[in-house]
């Protein structure tokens, strides 16, 4: 269930597709080793928070706030899966890359955090004005394949009108 119509802010997702490689070690499995690290239980009694924070961020639509507390937790999750046993390294070389020019780019005055699943690419979260420009930055980096622009959208739902 969505906290807010898809058309309640216009923030957007720029994927930056740098690798199609499987990872060798799938996310289902990387999930059983979370136990193993000793900044798990230190997260677990942090999240409660945290989701409160990002729920007032998204009503305020606070969007450095929010792209501030993304950006952390994509570091939390990684420092998570670094530590344990047997460590997950699954960023890869343009995954930080891009991760260091995100930086840059917001000290040049460009609103962008990026966020990153367990996998190798990156997530930039921007405002729907910019991610034309945060998408033709992305594709001069040799490194990445491929963009992909997401918007809220009202996602899936039941219909009363038959497809046919």
């Amino acid at each position: 269930m969505s906290l807010y119509p898809g058309n309640y802010w216009d923030i957007v997702d720029v994927v930056t597709i740098v690798s199609k490689n499987k990872k060798e070690i799938g996310t289902t499995e990387g999930q059983k080793l979370v136990n193993s690290s000793p900044f798990f239980s230190i997260r677990l009694s942090r999240i409660k928070n945290k989701i409160n924070l990002i729920k007032k961020y998204i009503a305020n639509k606070d969007f450095i706030k929010f792209g501030e507390l993304v950006e952390a937790e994509a570091l939390e999750l990684h420092a998570i899966m670094l530590t344990s046993t047997p460590s997950l390294i699954y960023l890869l070389p343009e995954s930080l890359r891009i991760m260091h020019l995100v930086k840059k780019w917001r000290q040049e005055g460009l609103q962008v955090y990026f966020t990153v699943n367990t996998g190798q690419d990156i997530h930039l979260i921007c405002l729907k004005k910019d991610a034309e420009e945060i998408s033709k930055k992305v594709m001069e980096i040799s490194e990445v394949q491929k963009t992909i622009i997401n918007c809220p959208s009202q996602g899936a739902h039941l219909i009363r009108d038959h497809l046919f």
